[in-house]
């Protein structure tokens, strides 16, 4: 760490900023400026390439750091951003901003590179069809990924099959057009700085069903009623948004399950269970 602060021209000061639980992430300084340094052991420079192009691709629409450099020093990846002090504001103005993103749009589903969530490979094969784009390059992703971690059994599994058919038989005729998707859109990934504009942060963006932004805002809270509100009065949602918020967080829960283990395995069987 302390080569690659020297190589960055910073000086040896750096404050550690907690709320992760990927990456190590410091608030640095070049003496004049702050910056927010993140920062990943024995990890390629295209870990966090992915995550400048889709800070980019947001900052068509919604305000994000500025990336400064990307690179790897030794066998260690890092992406140095702009800091943006924190501040407070108003969540109807977060609403307004998500729906800004989403209203981004494009003709497929996917996105022209893979990327990542959390430590795992985000596929992105560009799809015309989004249940096919959905169950294959999301669900299924993680799926196996719980079959090498031994959290996927023959239950878990006849479950997932009469899950996804149940799916397909009612929504396949879901019309929409792509969105442009935050893609991991919790509490701890949007923040306001000192003029109460919503600063966007650690994007897995792709285009897709926007109900998955809504879904993953809603699954583990931190987000007042103001956010949806103001959402749904410049954007509002499809018939039968509610009832299809659990197919979509079902992706998190799986990623959750593989990242940490069994303790999601009763909220992955509950959705499962209940389509």
């Amino acid at each position: 760490m302390e080569g690659l602060l020297k190589q960055l021209q910073l000086k040896n000061r750096k404050i550690p900023i907690g709320g992760g639980d990927i990456n190590q992430a410091y608030r640095v300084s070049d003496g004049k400026k702050d910056y927010f340094l993140k920062y990943h052991p024995n990890m390629s420079a295209d870990f966090f390439q992915a995550e400048a192009d889709g800070l980019a691709e947001l900052g068509q629409a919604v305000r994000v750091p500025e990336v400064i450099q990307v690179g790897a020093y030794q066998k260690d990846a890092y992406l140095l951003l702009e800091w943006i002090e924190p501040g407070r504001g108003d969540q109807r103005d977060l609403g307004n901003a998500l729906s800004r993103l989403h209203d981004v749009k494009s003709e497929r589903f996917g996105y022209p590179r893979n990327n990542f969530m959390g430590l795992f490979p985000q596929i992105n094969q560009q799809e015309k069809d989004w249940w096919t784009f959905y169950f294959t390059n999301r669900i299924e992703v993680q799926i196996e990924a719980a079959k090498k971690r031994n959290h996927w059994h023959t239950n878990r599994d006849m479950a997932y099959q009469s899950f996804k058919a149940q799916v397909l038989e009612k929504w396949a005729g879901l019309n929409f057009k792509p969105s442009l998707l935050h893609g991991d859109f919790w509490s701890g990934n949007t923040y306001f700085d000192q003029q109460g504009e919503p600063v966007f942060v650690d994007p897995a963006v792709y285009y897709g069903h926007r109900e998955l932004d809504i879904a993953m805002s809603q699954l583990f809270g931190g987000f007042r009623k103001e956010f949806l509100t103001a959402y749904q009065e410049a954007q509002p949602l499809y018939q039968g948004w509610e009832e299809r918020l659990p197919i979509y967080q079902l992706y998190y829960l799986l990623v959750h399950l593989n990242l940490f283990g069994e303790s999601y395995g009763s909220s992955v069987d509950r959705i499962l269970g209940g389509s």
